[in-house]
């Protein structure tokens, strides 16, 4: 009745029609709109987090609207555009990527193709001022106290306090160590002794203030103290207790290692105006592998520490001069040995840390994007959901089904070798990193030597993955299937899932990205060698061509603290 009556009105009456026509225009305007603003909506950048930092550092961005790629999407830091090269991860309201290598102080925005986001600062540390201080303001660092009295592996910790520093630096904070109860101590033991820092590698520190650090608590730390040392002294302790670990691990069977590394240079053919940078990897410092320090080199470096290696700086060889870089390393390595519940082993419920970001993200080295990677991966967990178990699938895969077999060609990538079935203790490395990422595991490669009781040493590849709550567990495929040297007899592929000796040195644990020292350089890249590094030698200017040399790293002393 209501519709015949307002028929009528629309037949009689000229107004009626026309307010009809402009109420029908305004709702579809309003429909438009909506369905506009659903689909065109500019980035909001809520935080950025640290807001000071440095070259090589992980910054997270939090907000809405980013998109869900990076693809058309990007970041300004003070009016450049950050490659997308840097981004580790991007989801529509999380930005983790990797700071570039040139990089000035000021404002930070998201953009799309509907805008940019509001501004947020950022700082590079390296341009902070250091304010001068008088006698009295200068102390040691005072932790005032925990925001938690227990915490997990990998857990966020703030700790409040004075006297930290405006900026991390050199500076540590370090948790007692999980270390064997039955390795003698000497008297007066130093703190490196009994305690493990927070490590860069696994994005552990957080943010750094001078009264308040936020950080993760790092692999192998167990209930204890907690201290903040920094270049003006070492706080007093505050207690943490470890909880919820659904296993326990310990650091036994301390070795003191005395490595030489050499890289010799030959056959030069250049003219004036020539440089050649050279890195050498460094050990890296993990809860296992500690106290690193070069005690002699026959060449002075450019940059002690640059990523991970010692860089060198030769400017203009002469023809038919040799140049030799050599390096006498120490540090102290322990066996690890594991032993986890995979009842207690949980789901990651952190999947917006940096560690799992970057440990179950393709790059460079492991590909575990490739289609062939997931589905291999995913035909190997099958219904799987716990991680531990997961992980130890892929290693018993590994071992039952990957042969020992020659290399056609050193720069052979991880996806052939699948393929192939075949390969060295590089490929077994790699694929059980890209294996279990794709399965969603945090996992990575380490690249070194492996000693023998000789002394000898050759290089060699294995792997670590991740159990939340607990840390980092090692494994070594290759030894597991008795490759390329036989261990431990029948116990080889149960001992080397889930435990490794101390007889394995680390240089490098996964990709160490590295930028160019010069646009046009001209660039050797070494496969299957000690360091996963994309760069060793960097040439430019007049040089015609020049030989180098690398020697596997040699062990030249090892001292046995528990004998």
């Amino acid at each position: 009745m209501i519709r015949q009556f307002i028929q009528r009105i629309l037949r009689k009456s000229d107004i009626a029609r026309l307010l009809a026509i402009v109420s029908l225009f305004l709702v579809l305007s309003a429909v438009i709109g909506g369905v506009t603003s659903l689909f065109n909506r500019k980035p909001s950048l809520d935080t950025v987090e640290p807001s000071i930092g440095a070259p090589g550092d992980i910054v997270v961005m939090r907000g809405k609207h980013f998109g869900e790629t990076k693809e058309d999407n990007w970041i300004e830091i003070s009016g450049n555009r950050v490659s997308g090269n840097e981004v580790i991860n991007w989801t529509d309201t999380l930005i983790m990527m990797r700071l570039p290598e040139i990089l000035d102080d000021g404002l930070v925005y998201v953009v799309n193709r509907h805008g940019r986001s509001n501004p947020q600062i950022f700082v590079n540390r390296d341009n902070l001022p250091v304010a001068a201080r008088g006698n009295a303001e200068v102390g040691a660092p005072v932790i005032e106290s925990l925001d938690a009295k227990a915490a997990e592996i990998g857990k966020r910790l703030t700790i409040k306090g004075k006297n930290f520093g405006i900026t991390r630096n050199a500076s540590e904070v370090l948790f007692t160590w999980q270390i064997d109860a039955a390795i003698p101590q000497a008297t007066g033991a130093r703190m490196d002794q009994t305690m493990v820092p927070c490590s860069p590698l696994d994005f552990d520190y957080e943010s750094w203030g001078d009264q308040e650090i936020r950080v993760r608590v790092p692999d192998g730390a167990s209930s204890g103290a907690v201290y903040v040392r920094t270049e003006r002294g070492t706080s007093g302790p505050a207690a943490l207790e470890i909880i919820n670990s659904p296993g326990t691990k310990k650091y036994s069977d301390p070795r003191t290692y005395t490595v030489t590394v050499e890289m010799d240079v030959s056959g030069v053919n250049a003219s004036e105006g020539n440089m050649l940078f050279v890195r050498v990897p460094l050990p890296v410092t993990t809860a296992a592998q500690k106290n690193v320090s070069v005690t002699q080199s026959a060449d002075k470096p450019y940059v002690d520490d640059y990523h991970g290696a010692i860089l060198h700086q030769i400017e203009n060889l002469k023809t038919g001069r040799n140049e030799v870089i050599s390096h006498s390393i120490i540090l102290t390595n322990h066996s690890v040995t594991t032993a986890v519940n995979p009842a207690l082993v949980k789901q990651y419920s952190d999947t917006q840390s940096p560690l799992y970001a970057v440990y179950t993200a393709n790059d460079p080295l492991v590909p575990s994007d490739d289609a062939s990677v997931r589905n291999r991966a995913a035909t190997i967990v099958g219904q799987e959901r716990n991680p531990y178990k997961k992980a130890n699938l892929i290693y018993a895969w590994l071992v039952e089904n990957f042969r020992e077999g020659n290399v056609p060609k050193p720069e052979r990538d991880a996806v052939e070798a699948l393929k192939a079935g075949s390969g060295d203790a590089w490929d077994m490395a790699i694929l059980f990193a890209a294996l279990c990422r794709a399965a969603g595991v945090p996992a990575v490669p380490n690249a070194g030597v492996l000693v023998d009781a000789q002394r000898n040493s050759r290089v060699h590849w294995w792997a670590e993955f991740y159990v939340e709550s607990f840390g980092w567990i090692p494994v070594d495929p290759a030894l597991g299937a008795g490759f390329p040297q036989k261990t431990r007899g029948d116990e080889a592929k149960a001992w080397y899932f889930g435990n490794l000796d101390a007889d394995h040195i680390a240089f490098s644990r996964g990709w160490s990205e590295q930028k160019p020292m010069t646009p046009k350089g001209r660039i050797v890249f070494k496969p299957r060698f000690y360091s996963f590094q994309p760069i060793w030698e960097e040439s430019g200017g007049n040089i015609k061509s020049y030989a180098s040399f690398w020697g596997d790293p040699k062990v030249t002393g090892v001292y046995n603290a528990g004998q």
